[in-house]
């Protein structure tokens, strides 16, 4: 879940991604390392992606042993925590990083209501979020083929005002939302907002699995 910092950086259009391979400038891998000089058995804190603290409680793909992105943050808690409770903050971060890919992150509205699904924003006025996102996500929606630029940013201001609908208690229909997520980064799968969602993907698909 995105905390202040990272919002205040989206509002200015500050890509927060960082690196091309998806990892955030500045963070450390953090994998843990040695054995223990005394019996000579590896170091709880030894293996890829876990930042030093053990094994994760979601097991990590095997295609993301050895990358530093697990062990940053939204990731290091996602895989320490699993349960109803983390998958709905995964779908949450999916969205923020939609809007990112999409262009949007830089936008007001997206901004706002961002903040609001992370508790930060002001509690009233929901009703009238609600409506604007509706009006983004099917002004987008009029311009757009089936899977260019502006479908993506149809899909976000829905994927949003469906997020702020399920908070209040309404159900939401149609594809689970990192599913429908998914296609908008399908145009540019190396960029780094991309890449974080597509290790997000696999360990929403794990802590859902029946």
């Amino acid at each position: 879940m995105a905390d202040g910092t990272e919002l205040d950086a989206a509002a200015d259009g500050t890509d927060i991604g960082g690196t091309a391979d998806g990892t955030d400038a500045g963070t450390a891998t953090a994998t843990g390392t040695g054995t223990d000089p005394v019996t000579g058995t590896p170091r709880p804190g030894a293996g890829a992606g876990t930042a030093g603290e053990g094994t994760p409680a979601v097991p990590l793909p095997p295609e993301w042993e050895g990358s530093g992105l697990p062990a940053e943050e939204p990731f290091k808690s996602f895989l320490a925590a699993p349960g109803p409770e983390t998958a709905a903050e995964m779908e949450r971060y999916g969205a923020e990083l939609a809007a990112r890919h999409t262009g949007l992150d830089g936008d007001a509205l997206c901004t706002l209501t961002l903040a609001v699904l992370d508790g930060c924003g002001p509690p009233e006025g929901r009703a009238q979020l609600r409506t604007d996102l509706a009006a983004r996500a099917a002004g987008a929606a009029a311009q757009a083929d089936t899977t260019g630029p502006a479908a993506g940013r149809a899909t976000v201001w829905r994927t949003l005002g469906d997020l702020l609908a399920r908070e209040e208690g309404a159900e939401v229909a149609g594809q689970p939302l990192m599913r429908r997520l998914a296609p908008v980064f399908a145009g540019d799968p190396g960029a780094p907002a991309a890449l974080r969602f597509r290790l997000l993907s696999a360990l929403y698909e794990t802590v859902t699995r029946d």
